[in-house]
């Protein structure tokens, strides 16, 4: 694979690709099951030894490569450095079992993606290329957990595998240095990059315009994707960030007219679902009725209700940490009573002003207050704006695409005129 082509045609190289990943895909379903099995046997720990393993195995055998090809201490260095790079994610990873060994599992798909794009790329595009379809790949994967029950879109996990399948073509490129690769990038293979490019912005693209007001279209008319309209986990979405002098900072997917508005029209209608689902046995249930496609507004509400009343409560039963949990509860319920007071009062969650007065008082007021709730939400770009953006630069990479495969065909008429002229 190194020096010489593949033995396997292309296509069956590309088959073990799409073999790899669909194990990885298969895999998404059991994650959950399987990493408490392993922390109830063997403890959180016990993936981060096994991939400390599978990276001393594969340093092995890439010294042992090196060695049969003479090559100089400086790929040594690269080889080290990788693994102590894959071994620092790892330990970062420690807590999340299954992201460890996703972490091993696309950096072993890398080297077969590297093994199939070497049919045709040989020069050094390959290698981003190869991170470019490990990102692809990494996308897909998210988009299978996004749709099974009890698992989370997580841009995060993107962001991971494409650094596992990172590692390992810098780990080919630095250290490894297969003599198939060589020369300055081709129009062609720039093109293929090009493409490649294309196929990742859009599938991102997709993922960042798919907001819960789309699925709430979607899956409300197509009955096979009704459940995601109970769904927890949203890709994406766009909203507001309030500094508010008096409180501090909290994020919203409404504008302050909105805000006012629906408090004005839906106030009793806020209050009802606050005095029936926000307490600790029906909160679940809570978030599947009013779910952000179903009813962003009374979600956001619910959502700084109960954690208004969670930290109260942690606040009085716990010493540790109760003038922070005070503080929290003191700044959602301003939250509530500013934003969203018709819903309150009309609740029987309204605090008495005895209440109000001894949370305050006992409230630790610095660092300034930033609510969690809806801390996922963009707001420094629009919707129009980010898929703007991702499609300026589909644009791009297609002019760029285009441009190589006219300067490749221009080289190769050049040639065919200049061979007929000989002869």
């Amino acid at each position: 694979m190194l020096d010489v082509p593949p033995g396997e045609p292309r296509w069956a190289s590309w088959g073990y690709v799409a073999l790899g990943s669909l194990v990885i895909f298969l895999t998404v379903p059991f994650a959950r099951a399987l990493q408490s099995l392993l922390a109830e046997h063997a403890g959180r720990t016990f993936v981060f030894y096994i991939v400390g393993i599978a990276a001393l195995v594969g340093a092995a055998l890439a010294v042992r490569s090196l060695r049969r090809r003479c090559v100089g201490a400086t790929a040594y260095a690269w080889i080290t450095a990788v693994v102590a790079a894959f071994a620092w994610y790892a330990y970062i990873l420690r807590d999340n079992p299954e992201e460890t060994i996703h972490f091993v599992e696309y950096g072993l798909l890398s080297l077969l993606v590297f093994r199939a794009l070497v049919h045709q790329m040989r020069d050094v595009t390959i290698y981003f290329a190869g991170v470019l379809v490990i990102g692809i790949i990494g996308i897909i994967d998210e988009w299978i957990q996004w749709i099974v029950p009890s698992r989370y879109w997580d841009l995060r996990d993107v962001q991971i595998n494409l650094v596992a399948g990172a590692l390992t073509q810098i780990a080919i490129a630095t250290g490894l240095r297969p003599r198939l690769v060589s020369g300055w990038p081709s129009a062609v293979n720039i093109a293929r990059l090009s493409v490649i490019g294309v196929m990742m912005l859009f599938l991102l693209g997709l993922s960042y315009a798919n907001t819960p007001q789309r699925i709430a279209l979607y899956a409300s008319r197509v009955p096979l994707l009704s459940f995601l309209l109970s769904s927890k986990s949203m890709m994406v979405e766009y909203g507001y960030l309030y500094d508010d002098p008096d409180i501090g900072v909290f994020r919203s997917r409404f504008t302050l007219e909105e805000l006012e508005l629906n408090d004005a029209k839906r106030g009793e209608e806020l209050a009802q679902a606050f005095d029936i689902y926000i307490n600790d046995a029906r909160f679940g249930e809570f978030q599947e009725v009013y779910s952000v496609p179903r009813d962003a507004y009374i979600h956001e509400a619910g959502i700084h209700l109960f954690r208004r009343n969670r930290y109260l409560e942690i606040a009085t039963q716990e010493e540790r940490r109760r003038f922070l949990h005070y503080n929290i509860a003191h700044r959602e319920n301003q939250i509530l009573e500013k934003y969203f007071p018709t819903g309150l009062n009309l609740s029987s969650h309204v605090w008495t002003d005895a209440t109000k007065s001894t949370v305050a008082y006992l409230a630790d007021k610095e660092p300034k207050y930033e609510s969690r709730v809806s801390r996922d939400l963009i707001t420094r770009a629009s919707e129009s704006q980010v898929l703007m953006s991702f499609g300026a630069g589909i644009l791009i990479l297609l002019g760029v695409a285009a441009f190589c495969y006219r300067r490749r065909d221009e080289l190769n008429s050049g040639q065919a005129q200049t061979t007929g002229d000989n002869t």
